[in-house]
């Protein structure tokens, strides 16, 4: 990908539309790794000479409307996002919230309220 063609695709409104579109990756990016049935993340770590991996799938939804992209969940369970890379979030359910509050528009307006228990 051409420096110009990430500057182009990371603007503001480019993001808006790709994320209003249910398209979050950069133009030119590989559509080839894992956008449409689930995001998983997989996280590796060595101890007492063991390797360790981890593979923890999500499925991301609001109002029963998918939301795709590419989400990651670091080592110590932070969960990141590429529609807002240099935020992190302390669980999925903070990410989603952030990511309606930033993008009220690609949501529409109201909703349903699925807390399950959940704290809102």
């Amino acid at each position: 990908m051409k420096r110009e063609e990430l500057s182009a695709g990371a603007t503001p409104d480019a993001i808006v539309e790709r994320v209003t579109m249910g398209e979050v990756q950069l133009p030119g990016q590989d559509r080839g790794h894992g956008h449409g049935g689930g995001m998983e993340s997989v996280r590796e770590a060595t101890y007492r000479g063991h390797h360790i991996v981890v593979r923890t799938t999500y499925r991301l939804e609001v109002d029963g409307m998918p939301v795709e992209g590419h989400m990651g969940v670091t080592n110590d369970g932070q969960v990141h996002y590429h529609a807002v890379p240099n935020l992190s979030f302390a669980s999925a359910i903070d990410l989603m919230k952030q990511l309606i509050d930033i993008f009220p528009e690609d949501f529409g307006a109201g909703g349903h309220t699925h807390e399950h228990g959940q704290g809102s």
